[in-house]
């Protein structure tokens, strides 16, 4: 028994401690900050930058980009590159068994020849000497036996030149300079045919051509214009901001999973020396406007009395009710262009001071 009112004892002694201790601490400088002017809930007038922006994500991409494949089925006798590495614009990357493609060039250009002597020995059977048919006197006959000599020479022309394209599009080209970022199915001795040629290629990125594609919501669309500067941030650098300006705003927009539709707007930007990878992920920050060293307050601060912008004005212990004259407004806050002074404290709404 005596057991009991003991511990009941020590429980009444902490309970009666843990009140004194919040007597105190409602006494102390804490509390006081919260009765100071009846609660009033206050805000500095300052002197800053203040931007509109717009955000939107996006991710990198290269301008300049090609995926080369070989047009036709064959054996691939040469690969001269690897994933990595660095190639210049005409360098030759792989190339098929062009024995084939060049005796047939070689049989197109006799078929040529041949039709060339059938052609020019018509017109002297015909007494033509290079004069147009309209102006000679033949029978229908006789002029279609001269079309017919044309068109085959035409379409012995057209053999030739497939047959000359046939042996460049045997070597595998690079268009651009750059560095070889993806390579499939290509390997020296290996046949080609008709169903591996789509998954058999080289591609090449030009590095030095990166941009930022940021997909802007339709709402901030007419928001966005060409110059305008840029804020991008890479999850890859998260400490790193990089500036940019837009280059390109696109003219289609993309449907979204959610129902919405997005712009693309391209961006140039600095790397800061930095390497990027194409597909790096990140957001970025477009500056719509932006006001240097200006006046600014909190824009919850500002109310609407008879279509006038006031504040209410905390001034040797009295509360005054002031118009002011607003300018840029962003999300937070509200540039302060007449009506106030750096330094002055507004209160979040009107009350009574003591």
């Amino acid at each position: 028994m005596f057991k009991k009112l003991k511990e009941k004892k020590n429980l009444i002694i902490g309970l009666a401690g843990l009140l004194l201790l919040g007597l105190i601490v409602a006494r102390g400088p804490l509390a006081a900050s919260f009765r100071g002017k009846e609660g009033l809930k206050t805000a500095k007038v300052e002197r800053k930058t203040l931007k509109e922006t717009v955000s939107a994500s996006g991710k990198i991409e290269a301008e300049n980009s090609a995926t080369l494949r070989f047009p036709t089925p064959a054996r691939v006798v040469w690969v001269g590159v690897k994933k990595g590495d660095t190639v210049r614009k005409w360098q030759s990357l792989a190339s098929l068994d062009q024995r084939q493609v060049e005796k047939n060039l070689k049989k197109k250009l006799l078929a040529y020849m041949n039709r060339r002597w059938d052609f020019e020995q018509t017109q002297e059977n015909y007494d033509i000497n290079g004069q147009p048919l309209e102006k000679i006197i033949l029978t229908d006959k006789e002029k279609r036996v001269l079309e017919k000599a044309q068109f085959d020479l035409d379409s012995s022309v057209l053999d030739v030149e497939i047959a000359d394209l046939a042996v460049q599009e045997s070597v595998l080209i690079s268009p651009i300079n750059g560095v070889i970022t993806e390579m499939s199915g290509l390997l020296a001795g290996e046949n080609l045919i008709a169903t591996t040629l789509a998954a058999s290629y080289v591609r090449v990125i030009d590095l030095s051509s990166l941009k930022f594609v940021a997909q802007v919501d339709e709402v901030d669309y007419g928001k966005i214009k060409v110059g305008q500067k840029v804020e991008i941030s890479l999850d890859s650098f998260p400490d790193d901001t990089f500036e940019g300006t837009i280059s390109y705003v696109g003219k289609e927009g993309v449907k979204t999973a959610g129902g919405g539709v997005t712009i693309p707007v391209e961006i140039k930007f600095n790397q800061n020396g930095k390497e990027f990878a194409v597909g790096l992920s990140g957001d970025a920050e477009f500056i719509i406007e932006q006001k240097e060293n200006t006046l600014v307050v909190p824009k919850e601060y500002i109310k609407t009395k008879n279509g006038d912008s006031i504040v209410y004005v905390l001034k040797d212990g009295k509360m005054e009710e002031r118009r002011v004259k607003t300018g840029l407004t962003t999300l937070s806050q509200v540039e302060i262009i007449e009506g106030l002074a750096e330094g002055e404290e507004i209160t979040l709404s009107k009350g009574t001071l003591k």
